[in-house]
């Protein structure tokens, strides 16, 4: 089954693949593919609307584990346990030039930031609208 996959580059630009195979089999669901490199995501701002997604992260020769998560923008600033979307977090740690998949999240309208949860990372917006 094929799916549409969202690359997201710097400039915010999407390019569609629907080459790449998802990892849900649930209708509905847009994959959403962010690229981290040494220090920060390449893509600095989402613009989505509501709606189910997935989120593609991939590991662009870090050499150290990432991950991935979402929260309210007012909670930023709070511990990310107990204040991420649910299912926002990676399934596993990404390792080097590796890939991992969040669980399916659901997005409402609304301003969230995602950040990588275990290196210094900024938090970058995620606007629902």
């Amino acid at each position: 089954m094929k799916k549409v996959i969202l690359a997201l580059t710097m400039m915010g630009a999407l390019f569609i693949n629907s080459s790449i195979k998802a990892q849900t089999m649930e209708k509905d669901v847009t994959i959403i593919e962010l690229i981290q490199t040494v220090g920060q995501f390449e893509t600095q701002t989402l613009n989505l609307t509501p709606g189910k997604y997935q989120f593609r992260v991939v590991n662009k020769n870090v050499d150290k584990d990432l991950g991935f998560v979402i929260q309210k923008e007012a909670d930023k600033d709070a511990d990310v346990s107990e204040t991420a979307i649910p299912n926002s977090f990676t399934s596993a740690y990404v390792g080097k030039g590796k890939t991992e998949y969040t669980g399916i999240v659901e997005l409402k309208k609304g301003h969230y930031v995602y950040s990588c949860p275990l290196n210094p990372t900024p938090h970058y917006k995620l606007i629902v609208e």
